[in-house]
């Protein structure tokens, strides 16, 4: 191909639409997780944290409260620096679960593309006469329901990691000629596992009728596992209980750092303002503004800590699930050697 100049070019790169629409999709769900942290129980502490500092301020102008400038500062700054460490270690460890349960999803969607990749070695074993023509619809058989269950083992993956239960298979991914397979999957706990055990089950068939050598197995079974480790994996971020101790520990602080924030701005508003002990409404209006400022960020940094407690649901509000099952759909469809197996979960128009 040459260029206006006659030049010829070494390759074209267009863009790729459905990764850029994809994007597009998770930056859009992103941008309502914005705000998500302004809840209105931050916002009823961060209110409660203003009124306290008000009344403080009226209060210390006109009673004058016993209470030492120097101390309320030291102990607002001590406190606030050991919680703000311990809110910035929650978000961390928050941060790196969250990381760690994407990496989870995408082991899931690699092994099962490495499946049908190393599937190529099957092959048939007969080369003439009508045995040919048997094996041939076997092998074409065998990459067919290889794809379908790798479809409907990511599929009851996805379902898994939002919490639900597959009920009824879709009717794509239907056995067809095998109905009691499908209702086994709708009877079990965990149809994932069962699905791949379907597919060792499918493994063992080939290796039996000397389609693929043993050592081959061992390497297609060790990617079977990779699926079985990458959904307990998951699964066990799914069901780790919260540290409940931590976060009732660190909430209540946090409102008490909150209200003392109040008082301390107040008290030191007051002392510092020129005219030391008499109430002025710019003072009043300053410590207001500090206060909810502070109770506002400090909140934040608690709800942005949440995250700790359930990393997949962070994760999953974030991943579009359709466009990730049909991406791997189309993948599969195009890297095993058969053009007759169909995309089975094909992009919503």
């Amino acid at each position: 191909m040459a260029d206006n100049g006659g030049k010829l070019l070494d390759s074209v790169v267009l863009s790729d639409a459905a990764l850029t629409t994809t994007m597009e999709k998770m930056s859009k769900k992103a941008s309502k997780q914005y705000l998500k942290f302004l809840s209105p129980d931050m916002l009823c502490q961060s209110a409660i944290a203003t009124i306290i500092a008000g009344t403080v301020y009226v209060g210390h102008a006109y009673i004058k409260f016993p209470v030492t400038e120097g101390v309320l500062k030291m102990v607002h700054l001590l406190t606030g620096a050991i919680l703000g460490l311990l809110l910035t270690a929650r978000i961390v460890m928050g941060v790196y679960l969250t990381s760690t349960a994407t990496g989870h999803v995408y082991a899931f969607t690699k092994a099962c593309r490495s499946l049908v990749v190393l599937s190529s070695s099957v092959s048939e074993t007969l080369t003439v006469s009508a045995g040919a023509e048997i094996e041939k619809k076997a092998v074409s058989k065998f990459r067919f329901e290889l794809v379908r269950l790798l479809n409907l083992a990511f599929y009851c993956y996805s379902l898994m990691l939002q919490g639900l239960r597959l009920a009824v298979p879709p009717t794509s991914l239907r056995a067809g000629d095998a109905k009691a397979s499908d209702e086994l999957l709708t009877a079990v706990d965990n149809p994932t596992v069962m699905v791949t055990k379907m597919i060792m089950a499918l493994l063992e068939q080939q290796r039996a009728a000397k389609r693929i050598s043993n050592e081959q197995v061992g390497v297609l079974m060790g990617k079977v596992d990779e699926l079985i480790g990458a959904y307990h994996s998951s699964l066990s971020l799914l069901l780790s209980p919260a540290p409940v101790s931590l976060t009732s520990f660190t909430y209540f602080f946090t409102a008490a750092w909150a209200y003392y924030t109040g008082a301390a701005l107040a008290v030191i508003e007051l002392g510092g303002n020129g005219e030391v002990g008499e109430f002025q409404a710019f003072g009043l209006g300053l410590t207001l503004v500090y206060t909810a400022f502070l109770s506002l960020f400090i909140f934040g940094l608690y709800e942005a800590g949440n995250v700790v407690e359930a990393p997949l649901k962070a994760v999953m509000a974030l991943m579009v699930t359709e466009d990730m099952s049909s991406s791997l759909s189309d993948d599969l469809a195009s890297l095993i050697d058969d053009d007759s197996v169909p995309v089975f979960l094909p992009m919503a128009k």
